[in-house]
């Protein structure tokens, strides 16, 4: 059986493959689940929070929050020995997440970015009984995304709330989009006007899908869901995390409804430079490098670097954006994990995806966090 690909692995596939389909292995989703409509008693920051200088906004390029630049300094977030599921039932730890985030919080970073992981918000257990109303995010799941938030929020962290991860590429066919559209009408509104948000991130990488399913279908999906999205929460920020230069072909389709754009890059640092500038020929929006990282270890090439080369690393990506007076980044990721968690599905072996963090297993700091204090508290 082979081993799952990894988010970095398919970055290079994506990058080498310049037409043709990936077909996915997964069967259609299950129609049947055991699942409780989410609660209705959401209680909003209290109405001092909640000022229009609470909210991140932009301008030009860049993002403001009241009358000052937001320099984006962010992370993102799995738990250490939770990572991919960090809301499941019987694995959400708000202590041990208060804790972990306090480490990003004393870097200087001001953004978190955390997942809402489809399949896992609406069945965690995986018991299969009808129910009336399947499309509904379990109740005790959505109460654990926002004790999450209220922590990033104590902690002075806005949070790019990103959706529908890992998601079957059967959702984004036509007659199925009224699916999701349900999920997300039964979602948003418990979120929607809280200044601790920075963004609704609809996506995490759907690239993968529009090699799969096809731009005809994906792209008017999103159409949709953005559409959906601003209706339920006119107040924040919209965008989709994107893999590296596979956005290009299709800016002219998503700059009239993203609020701004993201991208993600593994790439050699050295050839950022050429990237940013390609990118801000394409668009006038905030252009923000949502993930980038280098692995300390792991078998394969991909772990052949030390936590001298990661410091070294972070240290060019980061001279580079500010060289392009660039709106910020988002790291990954911000702990190690231990084999046998990282991945969805977990993989099993040691993998270079268990070693992207800035803090290893003991929560001390691998060099590259002194790295980003310099930067982020300059």
């Amino acid at each position: 059986m082979n081993n799952p690909i990894t988010r970095r692995e398919f970055l290079k596939l994506a990058a080498a493959l310049a037409s043709g389909a990936i077909f996915s292995s997964r069967a259609p989703f299950p129609t049947t689940a055991a699942s409780v409509p989410p609660t209705s008693n959401f209680q909003p920051p209290t109405s001092n929070l909640q000022s229009p200088s609470d909210f991140v906004t932009i301008r030009g390029d860049q993002f403001y929050l009241g009358d000052q630049r937001f320099p984006i300094r962010g992370f993102n977030y799995y738990p250490r020995l939770h990572p991919w599921k960090i809301f499941n039932i019987g694995e959400w730890e708000p202590q041990v997440t208060e804790r972990e985030l306090k480490l990003g919080a004393a870097l200087g970073a001001n953004v978190v970015r955390i997942f809402v992981d489809w399949n896992y918000s609406l069945d965690n257990v995986r018991v299969q009984q009808p129910i009336t109303n399947y499309y509904s995010p379990i109740t005790a799941y959505v109460d654990n995304v926002r004790e999450c938030i209220e922590i990033a929020g104590r902690l002075n962290l806005k949070v790019i709330l990103t959706l529908l991860d890992s998601m079957d590429f059967s959702m984004y066919l036509p007659q199925n989009v009224w699916i999701v559209e349900e999920y997300v009408k039964a979602f948003v509104p418990l979120f929607a006007n809280d200044p601790r948000l920075l963004c609704w991130d609809l996506q995490n990488e759907p690239d993968r899908a529009i090699r799969t399913v096809g731009n005809s279908a994906v792209i008017p999906f999103f159409r949709r869901i953005s559409s959906l999205v601003r209706q339920l929460d006119p107040q924040q920020l919209q965008t989709i995390g994107m893999i590296d230069r596979l956005p290009a072909r299709y800016f002219p389709d998503w700059n009239d409804w993203l609020d701004f754009f993201c991208f993600h890059y593994y790439d050699k640092a050295d050839r950022l430079n050429a990237l940013v500038q390609f990118y801000k020929t394409q668009t006038k929006k905030p252009m923000l490098l949502q993930e980038y990282g280098l692995a300390t270890g792991g078998p394969g090439p991909d772990g052949a670097y030390t936590e001298q080369d990661q410091a070294a690393h972070y240290q060019a990506v980061l001279r580079t954006l500010d060289d392009n007076k660039m709106c910020g980044s988002v790291q990954w990721c911000l702990n190690d994990f231990p084999i046998g968690l990282a991945g969805n599905p977990p993989i099993q072996e040691d993998s270079p995806e268990n070693h992207f963090g800035i803090f290893r297993l003991d929560y001390k700091e691998k060099p590259a966090a002194a790295v980003l204090r310099s930067f982020w508290q300059k």
